[in-house]
């Protein structure tokens, strides 16, 4: 019995082979954009922390603690959070804000992507302005699964308070049943969303239909081949951890390139500005830092993004290539498929 997910192997790298050679600027620039809003272009790239300078000590006397970071500098933890509070709940919620709107587009770049693969070019706004509907659709199932995560998750961090708070017994039940809970929650989840992406929006798309009609059609074949499924989630697990490791090395080279500058802009500010303590207790300057930070994120991203181009043209290929093997009726690529095992 052949599994179809090894025997893709080849065939998804033929298929990427086909797409990205030869070289065009333009077409790579243009999907690294496309890939730069699907995520997951590059986990455990290196964020450099810094850690303040030593002789920090921490003073408890009655009811207001006192955080000292150094000579003659003493930093009021109660009466900093009052006074920041405002500005971390702002910074908050325009990141959730962004968020979505990052997820709302990384919605749409998928449909984009995979009429890319499909068609072998990229029409960035025509493929986004002909699925803009099924995308929305999408969106909105993906926002309901983050909630099944989120919400446990945010009962986890009210049992941390609790415990920071001296609520012992109530919080330590909380933590042991909810710790499991959002792991197992947050698998669960990744793995259904994991699915949607990679087999079910490309039945969106030939069967022109919404996210739910798409898992009905869909669903028959994975119980039908669940071993096939079963094969293919462990190959991609694989194939992950293999991307993993370049993400690793990719991101921190690219990482320790831009961080520099930030680096630079640190020591000269962290001085100028009193110390942490007082960049802490300064609203202007912690937003400041926060847009700094936020601005590495998206630049490192950025560049991990034309870096992952083959990487995540691979990936999709290889599922292409599994959902057409186990039915027929969804095959995207069935000119491509034959053109590839013609030539072999």
């Amino acid at each position: 019995m052949p599994w179809y997910a090894v025997e893709a192997l080849d065939d998804a790298l033929d298929a990427t082979k086909s797409l990205l050679t030869p070289f065009d600027a333009r077409q790579w620039l243009k999907l690294a954009v496309v890939v730069f809003f699907l995520g997951g272009t590059g986990g455990g790239g290196p964020f450099t922390s810094g850690g303040g300078g030593g002789g920090g000590s921490t003073d408890v006397s009655g009811d207001a603690p006192e955080l000292t970071f150094g000579p003659g500098s003493e930093f009021d933890v109660p009466s900093a959070l009052g006074d920041v509070l405002p500005v971390i709940l702002g910074v908050v919620a325009i990141a959730l804000l962004v968020g979505l709107l990052y997820v709302l587009i990384g919605t749409v770049m998928e449909f984009v992507f995979v009429e890319t693969l499909r068609r072998q070019h990229v029409r960035i706004r025509d493929y986004a302005s002909q699925h803009l509907g099924r995308a929305v659709q999408l969106f909105a199932f993906r926002v309901a699964l983050g909630l099944l995560v989120v919400v446990p998750a945010i009962a986890l961090v009210a049992g941390i308070v609790g415990l920071a708070t001296g609520a012992l017994e109530i919080s330590v039940v909380l933590l042991v049943l909810l710790i499991p809970l959002v792991a197992v929650v947050g698998f669960l989840v990744a793995l259904l969303d994991a699915f949607t992406v990679n087999f079910v929006v490309p039945v969106m798309i030939l069967k022109d239909t919404g996210v739910l009609a798409g898992w009905r059609r869909f669903w028959p074949t994975l119980t039908e081949e669940w071993k096939q499924y079963g094969v293919y989630a462990l190959v991609r697990v694989v194939l992950a951890f293999a991307a993993g490791l370049v993400a690793t090395v990719a991101g921190g080279i690219i990482g320790a390139l831009l961080v520099a500058p930030l680096a630079i802009v640190g020591i000269v500010a962290v001085p100028a500005f009193g110390g942490f303590g007082a960049i802490l207790s300064n609203p202007a300057a912690l937003a400041v830092a926060g847009l700094l930070a936020l601005s590495y994120v998206v630049v490192l991203t950025a560049a991990l993004a034309v870096v992952f181009v083959p990487i995540q043209t691979y990936l999709r290929y290889h599922s292409l290539v599994v959902l057409g093997d186990t039915n027929s009726e969804f095959d995207l690529i069935p000119d491509l498929r034959r053109e590839i095992r013609e030539s072999e």
